[in-house]
């Protein structure tokens, strides 16, 4: 491989030193250089999510030495949730590299796979949404279909016998508008939950554009029929950008990922993300709630968005006349111990790879949003 050129040298210098800057004032410049740079640089850390339609206990998925290495994650729970079984089948590995996982694998008896692996902070979202038996779930932007998998876990929390796998009336419909993607999550959805689901309806994979408001219209519960939304908005994804940029680095390489990056295209993002919110609010019912997320370090993505959200739903009560709006109930999960996972943004909450709890997860941003009567 020839040896990069002064120009090129610059050019990732200059892209690298921008990013630096960005962020560094976001978050502090001691911060971002000492400890959360360092901590987003490190590989990714894992945990594991057993899908309960396919095995009972980790002990049908792990050998008795990798369960000794395991715990369970304990997730934000309501006193009047009867049924903490949902919040314990989540396992996370002492060691931080996903090769220590087994690889997810069919279960003999089901057919279906045993296990997904993914960032915990994706789980402690799934958690602060709660959704129950009977409620309707939208997942906007669901490939590849971990959330999707982990919602399907609290819609039917009891383990799984092989007989009527029902929701008692609720529904998970999972979207993604790319064909690619959607042909993945379809594939990896029907790998993991029970063909009944998808004979009855109550599981769907739609292929609608979010952005576009007439999308709300050709919804299979139409607008407001929806109990909970979950929206993991499309992101900037800074922590793939350093991967990359790292990698590239010890090879002699430049990373395309970290070169094009530029300053402002956050503000370019939060526009698809504003819109994917507005379709998410018109989803749900009044009383019903919307959890916006994203992988991005960045306010223009995140506290800005709710904002931007805000602003454009009191236009249409002006203009159209509707009649809600949202509120912010964040502030709320602040009793329920969300402090030992995240630290508190003006609208939302950011997990964070250098937290003081040491999780080491994330990052990911989240809001919880209520639909209201105005």
């Amino acid at each position: 491989m020839p040896a990069l050129t002064k120009a090129q040298k610059k050019l990732a210098q200059a892209a690298e030193d921008s990013f630096n800057r960005t962020y560094a004032v976001q978050f502090g410049e001691e911060r971002w250089q000492q400890t959360l740079y360092p901590a987003l640089a490190a590989p990714t850390r894992y945990a594991a999510l057993i899908n309960r339609f396919a095995v009972a206990d980790v002990g049908a998925v792990f050998s008795q030495e990798q369960a000794a290495r395991l715990q369970t994650i304990r997730f934000l729970t309501d006193s009047d949730l009867s049924d903490p079984k949902p919040l314990m089948s989540f396992q996370w590995d002492v060691s931080e590299a996903e090769a220590t996982f087994p690889l997810p694998q069919s279960d003999s008896s089901s057919g279906l796979m045993t296990h997904w692996n993914l960032d915990a902070a994706s789980l402690l979202v799934v958690s602060v949404l709660d959704p129950r038996p009977g409620n309707k779930v939208f997942d906007i932007c669901a490939a590849p279909g971990g959330k999707s998998v982990a919602l399907s876990q609290f819609l039917r929390p009891d383990n799984y016998d092989g007989t009527s796998p029902t929701f008692k009336g609720g529904c998970l419909h999972s979207n993604e508008v790319n064909a690619g993607r959607n042909k993945r999550l379809a594939s990896n959805l029907q790998s993991y939950l029970p063909e009944a689901l998808f004979k009855t309806g109550e599981v769907k994979v739609l292929k609608l554009d979010g952005t576009q408001p007439f999308s709300l219209q050709t919804l299979p519960h139409g607008p407001g029929g929806y109990d909970k939304v979950l929206l993991d908005a499309p992101c900037s994804s800074e922590r793939h950008v350093i991967h990359a940029h790292v990698k590239a680095k010890q090879s002699g390489r430049l990373a395309d990922e970290m070169t094009s990056w530029r300053s402002g295209q956050s503000k370019k993002m939060a526009k698809i993300q504003v819109a994917l919110l507005m379709t998410a609010l018109k989803a749900i019912r009044v009383g019903g709630h919307v959890l916006y997320a994203t992988c991005s370090l960045s306010n223009d993505e995140n506290d800005s968005v709710i904002e931007k959200g805000m602003e454009l739903v009191q236009k249409e009560r002006k203009k159209l006349g509707i009649k809600w709006n949202f509120a912010v109930r964040s502030g709320d999960l602040a009793a329920k111990g969300l402090a030992e996972w995240a630290e508190p943004t003006q609208h939302g909450w950011l997990v964070l790879p250098d937290h003081p709890s040491g999780g080491k997860w994330g990052p990911l941003f989240f809001a919880l949003l209520e639909k209201v009567e105005a």
